[in-house]
């Protein structure tokens, strides 16, 4: 018997056995949620936690407990607390709900691979599931559901150096005053600003965030009207994604993207191609011979790689970009060809996080203009320019962040530099009339820091600064200067308790210094002829706003008013007129004064329907001692509404857009006007098998001819554009 008991009390006296604990994070249609972070917690305390896969599974080791939950959130979903019972801790399933706007995790705000949620932060998070299931075949598209954000006409097919975003009215005469990242690097062209929004293959995107306002504040230069970011997929094991479309106007579309993980190592890879034969932008009655269909191609690569090691994380990442186009004539294309590269090293550093991240490349740009007949109506064209524009840029940044408490401050500086050139010949009847080589190169250098300061559960004070000097040459001539900004930020937020209200308001400044582009490069856009001005000076931004937000149970509402000053303006400023030439410079013309309100509201219906809503209006004029004061900001609509109403339940995914863009003129002196503009689209698709869907997805239903420039002649945005295809996620 002693031998017998003494087994006994060894076995009561051993510690329990690690139990297994094993589940999925899925959506509410069933799709799997990678990345989502899952928290363990144990008499009110976190002693574990993971992430999922890219197959949404994770997997638990604890000893036995009864008073288990897990807490699990996720970039673009809401935040589930899940207590676990001793009978369900084997393959459960948890669902995240999609975040209403002001909720969603995103680390654009904070600058930081720390995913976060500032509440003081104008941003709206729009993750892969949700861009992969709208039927705008390009990314600037489907932004275009945010509250004041302008972009015409669509990447597909217009001119690179058309593409400028803008937000809150803060646009206008082809200047771009918001910053595109992809992964931390500028998508923003280092010549012009302009957007090359297909570098990214789509089947590589994990999410979108956008932040308005005063949230940009960390990224200093460029970024004065907000911020776009777009994440790419890091992957966590084997995966594997595919999009292969095609459709009327000559579309067709392949984009792929893979991913391992071996051990320490991270590997992936994405491609895309895209081609679409276009449409004839021209109203029939005003064409002439020389009209053709607006084209483009574009082929882009991306390989990454990444190795964690004692608590970091080195990683790189390089991309390939060729794209050509033609304008709309016989003689009119352009095309670009672009490397990039980066390198990050990121991990635990002096008490807090520490990131360093390296970027460079070069691209070359060609164009060719021509002048075109006036009478008979567009029946000849004559090649007046030929341009060639090689650039390089290179640029670093570190930063510091630490969280103590709720409190988190972040610390960091960055430098840039481009230079470019613009080699230009110009032509008359088919001889070479002379020839120009001008550019010039830019630095800046710039500081920031913020803190995060949550006084309770309630109140949290946000404040800042960053500082920027900025030096430009040329390249032709001893002509030089060198400009310096300090820009703060204060901003506050309030929750009334568990009432679903809360209120938040800020003040912030800004900084943008003119690219080379405008300092160096004449451009033509029809017969408008804009000529260069390398006295221009950075503008400055000084900015206010304040909202108030509500959610409760399955709605949520935002209303946020905004009030923006900037100084300094570079601006198209008509110079002469006549029948057959407009002549433009750019200038600093005085000030810009942008007032509005955004609204936004979603709700959750029954039977898995889902709608959200936008709307701005938005009062953007020249202000200041200058010809053009009290004239509106061309290219800013004076109101814009959007609805995307989604159903989604297995096997069936569905969703349908309306957008309303109100009349806007499309000159500094607004007498070209574009009417208002109404668009639907709609999106269907069903699942075959598992994690394949096959989908129809129509553009511009009703085939509505809405302008989107007039330069004299009007031009017309895209028509009804229809194009299917399948879906492949893997696993």
């Amino acid at each position: 018997m002693g031998p017998l008991l003494l087994v006994v009390l060894l076995a009561a006296a051993a510690p329990a056995q690690p139990e297994v604990m094993t589940g999925i994070v899925t959506d509410p249609q069933g799709s799997t949620v990678p990345g989502a972070i899952v928290q363990l917690e144990v008499g009110g305390a976190i002693i574990l936690e993971v992430q999922t896969g890219t197959d949404g599974r994770f997997t638990f080791g604890i000893e036995n407990r009864n008073a288990v939950r897990f807490i699990v959130t996720a970039a673009g979903f809401t935040r589930n607390v899940v207590t676990i019972s001793a009978d369900t801790r084997q393959n459960m399933t948890i669902v995240l709900e999609p975040a209403a706007f002001f909720e969603a995790v995103q680390v654009t705000s904070s600058r930081s691979d720390i995913p976060a949620s500032d509440p003081t932060v104008t941003a709206d998070v729009f993750a892969a599931s949700e861009l992969m299931t709208s039927a705008q075949l390009a990314i600037d598209d489907a932004l275009k559901m945010v509250p004041g954000f302008t972009l015409f006409p669509s990447s597909r097919v217009s001119n690179p150096t058309t593409q400028t975003v803008m937000m809150r009215g803060l646009g206008g005469s082809g200047v771009n005053r918001s910053l595109v990242l992809a992964d931390g690097v500028p998508l923003n062209d280092a010549f012009g600003g302009w957007v090359y929004w297909d570098k990214v293959p789509q089947a590589a995107i994990d999410r979108v965030e956008v932040v308005r306002g005063g949230g940009s504040d960390l990224y200093g230069a460029d970024a004065v009207g907000g911020v776009i970011q777009i994440l790419t997929l890091d992957p966590t094991r084997t995966m594997a994604r595919a999009l292969l479309e095609g459709g009327n106007l000559g579309t067709g579309r392949a984009s792929m993207f893979g991913g391992v993980r071996r051990g320490r190592w991270g590997l992936g890879a994405a491609l895309q191609w895209f081609k679409t034969d276009g449409y004839i932008n021209v109203p029939v009655i005003e064409r002439g011979a020389i009209d053709r269909p607006v084209s483009s191609t574009h082929r882009s690569g991306m390989v990454s790689a990444s190795y964690l090691t004692a608590g970091w994380r080195v990683g790189g990442r390089g991309n390939l970009f060729s794209e050509d186009r033609t304008n709309g004539t016989v003689i009119q294309v352009n095309d670009t060809d672009a490397r990039s590269g980066s390198l990050e090293v990121a991990g635990g550093g002096a008490g807090g996080f520490l990131g360093l991240h390296v970027f460079g490349g070069t691209q070359s740009y060609d164009e060719t203009f021509s002048a075109i007949a006036p009478e008979p109506p567009r029946s000849s064209e004559d090649l007046n320019r030929v341009q060639h524009v090689p650039t390089r840029r290179i640029g670093a940044s570190v930063q510091w962040t630490r969280q103590q408490g709720r409190s988190i401050l972040l610390v960091g500086s960055e430098a840039r530099f481009v230079r470019g050139e613009m080699e230009e010949t110009e032509f008359s009847q088919g001889k070479v009339l002379g020839a120009a080589d001008v550019g010039g190169t830019q630095r800046l250098a710039s500081v920031f820091v913020r803190a995060m300061l949550p006084a309770n559960d309630r109140l949290t004070f946000v404040t800042g600064a960053h500082a920027d000097a900025w030096h430009a040459a040329s390249l032709g001539s001893s002509f030089s200067q060198t400009k310096g900004a300090f820009n703060p930020r204060l901003s506050v937020a309030y929750r009334f308790g568990e009432s679903g209200l809360a209120v938040r308001g800020g003040f912030a400044g800004g900084f943008r210094a003119p690219t080379l582009n405008e300092l160096y490069r004449r451009t033509q856009r029809g017969n408008d002829v804009t000529v260069a001005n390398e006295a221009l000076t950075p503008e400055h931004l000084r900015m206010a706003d304040a909202g108030v937000v509500f959610s409760r149970g399955r709605a949520a509402a935002r209303v946020t008013g905004f009030w923006s000053m900037l100084y300094d303006t570079v601006t198209n400023v008509t110079v002469s007129t006549s029948p057959s030439l407009n002549i433009r410079q750019r200038q600093n013309a005085g000030s810009m004064r942008s007032t509005g309100v955004e609204f936004e509201g979603d709700v959750r219906l029954p039977h898995s329907w889902t709608a959200a809503f936008s709307a701005s209006i938005i009062d953007a004029r020249f202000t200041g001692a200058t010809r053009l004061r009290g004239f509106r900001v061309p290219q800013v609509a004076k109101y814009s509404a959007g609805l995307d109403v989604r159903f989604n339940t297995a096997p069936w995914t569905a969703s349908g857009q309306v957008r309303i863009t109100g009349a806007q003129f499309d000159d500094d002196v607004n007498t070209r006007v574009l009417k208002r503009a109404v668009v639907v689209d709609l999106f269907g698709g069903r699942t075959v098998v598992r994690r394949i869907m096959i989908f129809l997805a129509i553009e511009n239903l009703f085939d509505t001819d809405y302008e989107v420039g007039r330069i004299p002649v009007r031009t017309l945005g895209l028509p009804r554009a229809v194009r299917g295809g399948v879906q492949i996620l893997f696993p």
